[in-house]
């Protein structure tokens, strides 16, 4: 069992745990029991304690005597009732016992012989568990502090408390468990004749009566209990299964994916889930996917730029070999300018090289900033302006702000990569324009940057956006770009979730579109 298993089930044990307990606690039933057989003793008690009283009145010639006949058991017993539960018990006032219906004239107490039944397997069962539950039940139980009954073979009214306060003119209730942790309900009213107390009258009853009702109550909660347990762990079972069982095919898959040396492997979705954990597994296979496209791409990086550097370092050591068998100062200067401009070559690649493997962490590291993009635009034209003065720079400013939440150094290089791509293809004195303009349909800005150059071959629109890829005017000198330029700003454009795109203008000339998610717009 996993450790999300054990707590699920723990969870949903926990309140069922609490209704045990609570049900062994919870003595309000046991107590309502014990007052209503004790209004009961006590009606039963006056009822009688008031026929004797009336009878020995009778008997004396209401004679208001402080003491009861002898004759008082042939009046007892009929009115108890014989086989009756109910025993009773006379005192004289001095604390004799007179009367007894558990004795007959005196005579020791009477025998019941039965035969005893044979019980069944889920009889014997019955009783185990209430004797489990009995024993569970005093653990928390507050009776178990009674006083034990203990009966006398000669007894008097000093052995009963509630006798002693009967023989005084006041009633009293009495509770005791005798020695089968059974309970003992006792009563004792005085019998008394117009306020003269003739002797108390005590009834009382045991023998486990009180306990039956509790087991048989305690039986049908246990049940009830047992099959709501039965139901709860199925319950968790399932929940724990549901949950368990899809994350750990996952960790396994994810281990597995991990030892594979295969990158083209992926983990498999978990079938008909449609909850959280099957949005936790598309969300982790989506994350492997492009974890694997991240390490291609690096893995593809690493192998670009180790071509591209070997280039520039296998012409700097043919140089300097041939440069140590040069003889002539002219041959030696026209080394060194090949070496030179090797040097700064290597050093262009490695510039770049360097912003194209930290755009990514610096624009999610850095906070954007809202900004206004006509404005950045325009400053950025005036700019250029003076830097590109052979070329003319055309941007129309619109009237209304267009608000944008961008890295604005990255966006301005965006435009510095695209716009010197433009010049650099665009004759001299030709105009290169910038046209800005909003898309309702997908609120997005767009910003064309157009150029008079003789435009891009269809079949390499999308190539020119490729690393190192390097397609340069005949009349440039080579190595001038390292032919990251155009990469790097579809890198940034897309780290802002834009796009930068190719197209050739009908009248002639490249666009590059740069497209925004507009943030809002006054």
């Amino acid at each position: 069992m996993s450790r999300l298993t054990a707590r699920i089930m723990a969870i949903m044990l926990f309140p069922l745990a609490i209704f045990l307990v609570g049900l062994l606690s919870l003595d309000q039933y046991r107590t309502t029991l014990i007052q209503s057989e004790f209004v009961a003793l006590e009606r039963q008690g006056f009822t009688l304690a008031r026929s004797l009283a009336l009878a020995e009145a009778a008997r004396d010639g209401r004679a208001a005597r402080r003491q009861l006949s002898p004759e008082t058991m042939t009046h007892l017993l009929p009115l108890v009732g014989l086989g009756s539960s109910l025993r009773a018990r006379v005192f004289q006032p001095n604390g004799s016992l007179l009367a007894d219906t558990a004795r007959r004239r005196g005579l020791p107490p009477n025998v019941e012989i039965r035969r005893r039944e044979k019980k069944n397997w889920w009889w014997q069962a019955r009783d185990h568990l209430n004797s489990m539950v009995a024993l569970a039940s005093g653990i928390f139980s507050p009776y178990d502090e009674l006083p034990q009954y203990i009966e006398k073979r000669r007894q008097s009214a000093k052995h009963y408390a509630e006798v002693i306060a009967a023989l005084s003119g006041e009633p009293r209730r009495a509770l005791r468990f005798d020695r089968r942790k059974n309970l003992v309900l006792s009563v004792a009213v005085p019998v008394q004749d117009l306020r003269v107390v003739r002797g108390a009258l005590m009834v009382s009853i045991g023998g486990g009566k009180i306990e039956q009702k509790l087991a048989n109550v305690n039986i049908v909660f246990l049940q009830l209990f047992v099959g709501v347990l039965l139901v709860t762990l199925g319950l968790s079972l399932y929940l724990a299964r549901s949950i368990t069982a899809p994350i750990s095919r996952l960790a396994e898959a994810a281990d597995k994916l991990r030892q594979s040396a295969d990158m083209s492997s992926r983990l498999q979705r978990l079938p008909h889930r449609n909850d959280e954990i099957g949005q936790l597994s598309e969300s982790l296979i989506d994350l492997t996917d492009e974890l694997q496209k991240r390490i291609q791409a690096t893995a593809s990086f690493a192998a670009d730029v180790a071509h591209e550097i070997k280039n520039p370092l296998s012409s700097l050591r043919s140089a300097t070999e041939t440069f140590s068998r040069t003889k002539t100062a002219a041959q030696k200067k026209q080394l060194m300018g090949v070496i030179l401009q090797d040097v700064q070559r290597l050093d262009r690649l490695i510039t770049d090289i360097s912003q194209a493997s930290r755009i990514d962490n610096e624009i999610m590291g850095q906070s954007l900033v809202l900004v206004d993009f006509a404005v950045l635009i325009n400053n950025f034209v005036q700019m250029r302006s003076q830097t590109y003065s052979e070329h003319k720079l055309h941007f129309d400013m619109p009237e209304l702000p267009l608000m944008l939440r961008v890295n604005e150094s990255r966006i301005v290089q965006v435009l510095d990569n695209v716009l010197s791509n433009a010049i650099s293809f665009s004759p001299k004195g030709r105009t290169v324009k910038l046209v800005l303009r909003r898309q309702a349909t997908n609120n997005t800005i767009v910003v064309d940057i157009i150029d008079s150059g003789p435009g891009i071959p269809e079949t390499k629109l999308e190539t020119v956006f490729d690393r190192f890829y390097s397609e340069r005017p005949s009349d440039e000198r080579f190595g001038e770009h390292s032919g990251l330029g155009l990469s790097i700003a579809r890198q940034i454009a897309s780290a802002h979730d834009g796009t930068l795109t190719a197209h050739n203008q009908p009248e002639g000339g490249a666009c590059f579109r740069l497209a925004l998610p507009l943030e809002s717009s006054c």
